[in-house]
C-alpha cells in the first residue's frame, strides 16, 4: 500500500467544493473540503502504471440561474475552488508532477460550447475536472526519475537508455580531474624521488 496525502484548501461561494481522487480509474475520495484539510489515502498499486486523478465536481456555472462565483463589477467575490497546497506520496511530492500536466476541465452545463479543454494551472482547481499522473513502481526509482532526471540530448544507439539517471557530465568532471592529478603527479615525481632518495 502506499500512502496519498493531500493539503488542500476549500474556497466557500454557495457551498464547500468537493474533491474526487481516483486511482486507477476507481473513485477513491468524494467529500467536501471545508477550509484547510489534510486527506489521507491508501492506494493499491498496480504493476504496471498507475493513475491518481485529483479534481473537484459540483461546481455550478449558471444552469437552474446558479452560479458558483460570485462577482461585482468584474471584481470576484466568491468562487467555489480548491487549493491544492502540497500532495506527497510516500512523504515526496508530487505536486509538481500533477501540475506538469494541463488540467482537464471537464465541461459543465452553462459554459460556454467552445470553452477550453485543458489550462495550464499551479494547484488551483477553479473548474470540475482534474489534474492527473502516473506513476509504476518501484516508486522511489520513478518518482527520483521523474522529478529529477533530464533527458539526454545526445543518445547513442548502443547507449544504454533506460531510465536511470545520465552521469555522463559527472564522468567528464572526473576525468578532467584525473588529468589535472596526472599533471601534478608529473610535475611532482622528480621531488617525490629526491626525498624518497635522500
Amino acid at each position: 500500500m502506499i500512502n496519498l496525502r493531500i493539503d488542500a484548501v476549500g474556497n466557500f461561494c454557495n457551498h464547500w467544493p468537493t474533491l474526487v481522487v481516483h486511482h486507477n480509474h476507481d473513485v477513491i475520495f468524494n467529500a467536501q473540503i471545508e477550509q484547510q484539510q489534510t486527506v489521507q489515502l491508501l492506494l493499491e498499486p498496480n504493476e504496471q502504471d498507475n493513475h491518481i486523478h485529483i479534481g473537484m465536481t459540483g461546481k455550478m456555472f449558471g444552469a437552474d440561474n446558479i452560479y458558483d462565483t460570485k462577482a461585482i463589477d468584474g471584481k470576484i467575490l466568491q468562487d467555489l475552488s480548491i487549493d491544492l497546497k502540497k500532495v506527497t506520496l510516500e512523504d515526496v511530492d508530487i505536486l509538481d508532477l500533477l501540475i506538469r500536466n494541463d488540467f482537464q476541465i471537464q465541461h459543465t452545463e452553462g459554459m460556454a460550447e467552445d470553452h477550453v479543454k485543458t489550462m495550464q494551472c499551479q494547484g488551483e482547481i477553479c473548474f470540475n475536472g482534474h489534474y492527473f499522473m502516473t506513476y509504476r513502481l518501484p516508486l522511489y526509482n520513478y518518482l527520483t526519475n521523474a522529478k529529477w532526471k533530464v533527458p539526454s540530448k545526445n543518445v547513442s544507439r548502443h547507449s544504454n537508455t533506460t531510465t536511470r539517471f545520465h552521469y555522463e557530465d559527472h564522468a567528464k568532471e572526473l576525468d578532467e580531474i584525473e588529468s589535472i592529478l596526472d599533471d601534478i603527479d608529473t610535475k611532482f615525481s622528480d621531488i617525490r624521488s629526491k626525498i624518497r632518495d635522500s
